[in-house]
């Protein structure tokens, strides 16, 4: 059985190519368009709301059947179609360079997409390898309560604090200990935030 690593990736200046126009490929475009936008989407017909986000968002569309020359310079592919040829046809053509996610049978592909939970900096993948997506999703469901609203805001004050005192001619010790004591009692609150950073800022 193939083994998937999980991976955070930058898909900035990668071209990305959606073949498909159906339910699938409006999940895979929704998944992405946070993180990147320049994106194709190969189709003859789109649904309605994937129609909708292509035009809000610029999305280039190549209303045709798929064809080699649309997939063949494609650092990410994603088959989402219900057509048995056309899929294999990619499958068998991809460039050995290209990521594959291939929807309708997820053995044929090297990559895929997650559940994921965002709050700001703090993202969380969450993947049952295909075997029960309900899962994946009760998961994640049981994760987003156990977050508080103000976690967003939290984990950007972490970065903040760690950014400040690599800054500061501290033991390394001390730095740990402190970042640390920010993990065991968090501060949620903005003004004892800027309050502690402010402390540090001043330490003699």
């Amino acid at each position: 059985m193939r083994q998937f690593s999980p991976l955070f990736v930058n898909l900035n200046n990668k071209k990305i190519v959606i073949i498909g126009g159906g339910q699938v490929a409006l999940r895979r475009l929704k998944h992405l368009l946070p993180y990147y936008q320049k994106i194709t989407v190969v189709s003859p017909s789109v649904t309605a709301e994937l129609h909708q986000l292509i035009k809000r968002y610029q999305i280039d569309w190549l209303k045709e059947k798929c064809k080699f020359q649309h997939f063949q310079n494609a650092d990410l592919i994603i088959i989402a179609t219900n057509d048995e040829a056309i899929n294999q046809y990619i499958v068998d053509h991809a460039p050995s360079h290209s990521w594959i996610n291939a929807s309708h049978r997820s053995e044929d592909g090297n990559v895929q997409f997650p559940i994921t939970l965002t709050r700001g900096k703090l993202q969380i993948a969450i993947s049952t390898g295909g075997a029960s997506p309900i899962l994946a999703k009760k998961i994640k469901h049981a994760i987003e309560q156990e977050i508080p609203d103000q976690y967003e805001q939290y984990v950007d004050f972490l970065y903040q604090a760690r950014k400040l005192l690599k800054q500061q001619e501290l033991t390394p010790q001390l730095k740990k200990q402190l970042l640390s004591q920010l993990i065991e009692d968090p501060i949620y609150d903005k003004k004892e935030q800027q309050t502690w950073l402010h402390k540090q800022r001043n330490r003699s």
